[in-house]
């Protein structure tokens, strides 16, 4: 890859599964992929770092940073960057958990590549992300300084719920949309054993796979037009998944140097069937 990709999976509220999908997203990419991923714990409880480093099969587990006592205590954002520099230069991707305080500045926020932000369908998770989202907006829609973008991730969905609709309607953001987590009270017995894509249950194991699967989608066309500036999208933005719109832009530009000739990211990235879709909300 030609740089180091990093991924901030926070909200300000606690119990939403970000540290769920922290480690497990950090474990995915470590196993499934070409590219090393670190994790960087900065709760204050170090669930995904003790999740990591608990799965005893597991060969890297030396790939987690946390701070002891997290931002809770006022940890200065120097300390954070300096983390955030450690565990980048040792990887491709860093996969760090955070609840949001308001201790941290909001310029924290461009640190980051893509910034996940959970949430499930009850009205109180949606009136508290909505909440957050509307105090970093000035983030979110920066034309001074490249904004993280920005990935709204449907978590504990439970069976038909229609989130994509709900989603679409709550949030007045550019964001993408990724395949929802789906809720399963089995996963709460995986802590320090076993990872989501390791699950004996086909369901749960499925279901994880096809959302890292999208993240990964999303960090590679990110590479594309980052790496070859000429590249477009698509004609229109709104339609097609990330992955249509990276594999267009390749052969739209074939003979040009491929990005996959630099380092790929992963050995599973030309299977389109094998990646789901990943949808760009446009408001």
């Amino acid at each position: 890859m030609v740089k180091t990709h990093k991924i901030l999976i926070t909200s300000q509220k606690g119990g939403v599964g970000k540290s769920t999908l922290s480690v497990n997203l950090a474990a995915y990419f470590n196993k499934y992929t070409k590219a090393k991923a670190a994790l960087v714990d900065l709760d204050h409880q170090a669930t995904s770092s003790k999740w990591l480093n608990g799965v005893t099969d597991h060969i890297l587990k030396d790939s987690a940073y946390h701070l002891e006592k997290g931002v809770s205590t006022g940890i200065t954002s120097l300390n954070i960057a300096r983390i955030l520099r450690n565990a980048s230069q040792a990887s491709d991707v860093v996969v760090t958990d955070l609840t949001w305080t308001d201790q941290l500045p909001k310029e924290f926020f461009f640190d980051f590549d893509f910034l996940l932000v959970p949430c499930s369908l009850s009205s109180v998770e949606l009136d508290s992300t909505v909440n957050f989202l509307e105090r970093i907006s000035h983030i979110i829609n920066s034309k001074i300084k490249k904004p993280p973008a920005l990935v709204i991730v449907p978590s504990r969905i439970r069976g038909a719920e229609d989130y994509s609709r709900m989603l679409r309607r709550t949030f007045n953001f550019e964001f993408y949309l990724s395949p929802p987590v789906t809720y399963s009270a089995e996963v709460q017995d995986y802590f320090c054993n076993t990872f989501l894509f390791d699950s004996t249950s086909e369901e749960i194991k499925k279901n994880f796979i096809e959302f890292a699967r999208s993240i990964e989608a999303l960090i590679v066309n990110h590479e594309a037009e980052s790496s070859q500036r000429k590249i477009p999208i698509s004609s229109s933005r709104d339609s097609g998944t990330v992955l249509d719109r990276f594999l267009l832009s390749r052969s739209t530009f074939k003979n040009q140097p491929k990005i996959a000739d630099q380092k790929e990211i992963s050995s599973t990235i030309l299977r389109a069937q094998s990646i789901p879709s990943f949808l760009e909300v446009r408001k």
